[in-house]
């Protein structure tokens, strides 16, 4: 095909429509001729081209580019390279440089010593899509970077518990099964049922947690107001944690302050279904880490109440700020809530324990990033429970903080929207409600402290459904702010900041005894003295396991975490290791590594056994890699983990 073109069409016109800028250059690389595109993106072109087309490279990619260019103007080899431009829009653009052919250069002269041509296109469109595709992929990876981590927190929270359920269920089967009548001990018994009591509840939490988060994930979790006074109806989600408090020897108060009163609180529209929900994660925690603490122990829950938005509530502490998202979250502005005065009810529970450090205080409340084992074992479980708890919060117009520091306990705080209401008789009065479950567990972890003597030595906690009127000094106005709370406050900006910018058999139905050949294949399945070092982070588990080795004839010594294990193999000699996988201060992995770092130095080779949750091929590789001989994966058999160790176990050991 041809064209045909004017006679009065010259080569310069033709160049000139071209949409990226063209230039021909001598062999000393030095202008002959342009076109208007490339006077467009070079302004002011002078006849060194060397000198104006640099002079259009921005200062962050000037130093690479004229590095290139220099290469390139010796070697006269191809240069092809990307850089942004120095105008105020800062664009992308890319250079080309070429060698013309003998052939090609005789339209522009002589071509002594070679002629080249340049071009020069603006590629920001395809630039910045392959930038928001690079995103995209980074996003992506972190995605599923974040859902790896979750699923692993899930297997870990629901597989740790699941262990100590089927010891205890083993515990209770040997007593029914293989001992006399009178060989039964009642307190074994009531142990090992409190144990997965508190394992169940443990459970449910979790359970609890990830339905409410993927319903609020999805958008489909909705709040149902009803006529409440809610220091009357939050006791009853307190008065669970009463076997507790008297097992642990924790003293607790339950007051309201004075500005719950001052603002006349009595019936308003809530959910505290809800709302109760964040006080029991909350508290769980504070129990938790108030029973660790080696001086007093105390526990106190405070309710206030404000006509305007909070910012801080006692003992000084400071509410996250709100994003704009989450304000949009309030879910409190709908016709279903009235048009009564709206108030605010704020809740602190204040405990004693070992604190938390501000390094973890600023990934406490974040989208899955606690969900790693030194965090979940060091400050408050799983790390699910307290994003669950702030969203909950934002969905019911509130917010929630903290106020700590490490070795000086921490006081957790929180606020939600209510609004006014009249009462009737005919309203009911939308109590809350503990679930057959809860209400099993509570009766057995009662059942258990009685069992133990711990009501006759520990006070019943005051859970009174009107707490008494108390003036807390942190919450009068101009109460001074502590070291504490100014470490807080600039944790809590610092957070803000960044949201901005980003299997056993089981017994016959009819009670029949295990038959022969399993008694006496378990017969043959115990230990005969070993040594055994048992690194467990969870201390039930580490309990159980403890006792139930050392009951077959195991020399068991015990590690909380893979530094004390490290310092266990340094000090002494041992047949076996269970090293835990997720553990606090230094994992499994790298305890595993440590220990065969040590052993090329002064020989030997102790048996490890790896011991996890997780459940994923790329972990299990991990542990084997860092220098792990075997794995079990939680839960497991009391027969099923001797068989590993005495696998492991040369026999020159046995």
């Amino acid at each position: 095909m041809t064209f045909a073109f004017s006679q009065n069409v010259s080569a310069q016109q033709l160049a000139d429509i071209l949409p990226n800028g063209v230039a021909i250059l001598d062999h000393r690389y030095q202008l002959i001729s342009v076109n208007r595109r490339f006077r467009e993106l070079i302004p002011s072109p002078t006849t060194k081209f060397s000198e104006c087309w640099l002079n259009s490279v921005h200062n962050d990619d000037y130093e690479r580019v004229a590095a290139a260019y220099r290469e390139t103007a010796e070697s006269k080899q191809r240069l092809r390279i990307e850089y942004h431009t120095r105008d105020p829009d800062s664009m992308w653009s890319v250079m080309t440089l070429d060698r013309l052919e003998t052939q090609e250069a005789k339209p522009f002269g002589s071509a002594e010593g070679g002629l080249f041509i340049c071009t020069i296109a603006d590629i920001t469109p395809e630039k910045k899509a392959e930038l928001m595709q690079r995103q995209a992929a980074q996003e992506a990876r972190e995605r599923k970077k974040q859902q790896e981590r979750f699923i692993d927190m899930i297997s870990h929270e629901i597989r740790n518990p699941l262990s100590a359920i089927l010891h205890c269920t083993e515990d209770i089967q040997e007593a029914i099964y293989n001992k006399k009548p009178e060989q039964i001990s009642i307190l074994n018994i009531t142990e090992a049922v409190e144990t997965i009591s508190l394992c169940i509840t443990h459970q449910k939490k979790i359970v609890n947690d990830v339905l409410t988060f993927s319903k609020l994930d999805a958008s489909m979790l909705s709040l149902s107001p009803r006529k409440v006074q809610p220091k009357r109806h939050l006791t009853t989600p307190l008065t669970m944690f009463r076997p507790e408090l008297r097992k642990q020897q924790i003293q607790f108060e339950y007051i309201a302050d004075v500005s719950y009163h001052s603002c006349g609180i009595d019936w308003v529209l809530a959910d505290l279904d809800r709302m109760s929900q964040v006080l029991i994660n909350i508290l769980s925690n504070a129990i938790k880490f108030t029973a660790k603490s080696e001086s007093q122990r105390f526990i106190r829950v405070s309710m206030g109440a404000s006509i305007e938005r909070p910012t801080s509530y006692p003992p000084n502490v400071v509410f996250f700020e709100s994003s704009k998202s989450a304000l949009r979250k309030d879910a409190t502005n709908t016709t279903e809530w009235g048009e009564g005065d709206v108030a605010y009810i704020m809740v602190a529970v204040k405990d004693s324990g070992i604190g938390i450090t501000a390094q973890a205080q600023k990934r406490l409340f974040e989208r899955f990033n606690q969900a790693t084992p030194k965090t979940e074992s060091l400050y408050g479980g799983s790390g699910l429970g307290l994003n669950v708890c702030r969203q909950l919060c934002h969905l019911h117009g509130g917010e929630i903080g903290v106020s700590s520091q490490e070795g000086q306990g921490s006081t957790f705080g929180f606020f939600f929207k209510v609004r006014r209401t009249n009462h009737t008789s005919s309203d009911g009065h939308g109590g809350l409600d503990i679930s057959g479950m809860d209400r099993l567990c509570l009766d057995i972890q009662t059942l258990g402290n009685e069992m133990r003597g711990i009501n006759e030595s520990t006070e019943d906690p005051e859970i009174s459904p009107s707490p008494p009127e108390g003036n807390i000094w942190e919450a009068e106005p101009g109460a001074p702010k502590d070291e504490r709370t100014k470490c807080t406050f600039r944790i809590a900006r610092e957070v803000s900041d960044s949201q901005i910018r980003s299997k056993k058999p089981s017994p016959s139905r009819h009670g029949k005894q295990p038959d022969k050949n399993s008694e006496e294949q378990s017969e043959k399945q115990t230990g005969n003295g070993q040594r055994v070092l048992l690194v467990e982070d969870n201390i039930i588990n580490r309990r159980i396991i403890s006792r139930k080795l050392d009951a077959l004839g195991y020399n068991i010594s015990e590690a909380s975490n893979g530094k004390e294990a490290v310092n266990a193999h340094k000090g002494g000699r041992f047949d076996c290791i269970l090293m835990d996988q997720q553990m606090p201060v230094m994992d499994g992995n790298r305890a595993a590594k440590e220990i065969r770092e040590i052993e090329k130095s002064k020989g030997g080779h102790v048996p490890i056994l790896g011991v996890t949750a997780n459940v994923r091929d790329a972990q299990r590789d991990a542990m084997i890699s860092a220098g792990m001989d075997d794995i079990i994966h939680k839960p497991y058999g009391t027969q099923e983990l001797v068989e590993k160790i005495n696998k492991m176990i040369p026999e020159t050991r046995k």
